[in-house]
């Protein structure tokens, strides 16, 4: 038996997704992600017999000597075989050349399996994240706003260490927190000039007409303020959806739909 990790080649794609399209209950994301991960690079696949029967997509982030670990898939009729840990493996060596000191990934609260596996690498559950469903909605009053200074906000964002964009949590330090100012991308909702409210907003790099939402902290009062924001917003943007991540309880808001959990999983390359 001959097995090989390689680069991922556009002719790899038909099979492929043939055995990721029931990956999970409602079927997989690859196919939205493939061409971006062939040009981010990283992107490799494990062969037996020359046959592609596992993939990983490495996404190193360098000023934050980060790499992102996503897409671990492996084929049905080739699984038990330890090819997961392989490619794990194989992401963690590219990223400690790349002089990345963490290394983490995303698993959905349910998959027991990869939980197992990420142990056995010595990856730690750091937190847990919901994901919640919005769709887009025109308001006529909106009562939240984008942040100018990051003195008003600088407490409750010392309060999180990353932000989510893509699906992938990303290290929220003072600079990162400058640049995401600049962008109006930091919206707060306010109740008697104190915060009830703060979330990130991005729109996705690899999800068509889809904003993300990193919420941080919110209140009952707060969440009834900063959504109808999102909603308007992406509405006139013409944005399909929003995807709401979280590690926050969040109260009841009409059409909001709790889809999954996740716990961010990292691990130290040192």
């Amino acid at each position: 038996m001959q097995l090989t990790i390689r680069n991922v080649l556009p002719s790899d794609k038909k099979i492929v997704l043939d055995f990721c399209k029931s990956t999970f209950s409602w079927g997989d994301y690859i196919h939205h992600v493939w061409d971006d991960w062939l040009d981010e690079g990283n992107f490799f696949v494990l062969t037996e017999n020359r046959r592609p029967v596992a993939i990983c997509h490495a996404f190193i982030i360098k000023n934050a000597k980060l790499v992102w670990i996503e897409g671990i898939r492996v084929d049905p009729n080739y699984r038990q075989k330890g090819y997961a840990k392989k490619l794990v493996t194989k992401a963690e060596a590219i990223a400690k050349k790349n002089d990345c000191t963490l290394s983490s990934m995303l698993i959905e609260s349910k998959n027991f399996k990869s939980f197992k596996l990420a142990a056995k690498l010595h990856y730690a559950r750091k937190e847990k994240w919901d994901y919640y469903f919005l769709a887009p909605k025109k308001h006529s009053i909106t009562n939240a706003q984008q942040v100018k200074s990051a003195k008003e906000v600088k407490i409750l964002l010392t309060s999180s260490e990353f932000y989510i964009k893509s699906w992938r949590w990303l290290p929220l330090d003072a600079k990162t927190i400058s640049s995401l100012i600049k962008e109006k991308k930091i919206i707060i909702s306010k109740d008697q000039n104190r915060i009830d409210s703060l979330g990130i907003i991005t729109e996705s790099d690899h999800f068509e007409k889809t904003i993300m939402l990193t919420l941080i902290y919110t209140t009952k009062s707060g969440i009834k303020k900063i959504l109808p924001y999102i909603q308007n917003l992406t509405y006139e943007k013409k944005f399909e959806r929003i995807q709401i991540l979280t590690t926050k309880k969040l109260p009841s808001y009409p059409d909001l739909e709790k889809r999954l959990s996740f716990y961010h999983m990292t691990k130290n390359l040192g």
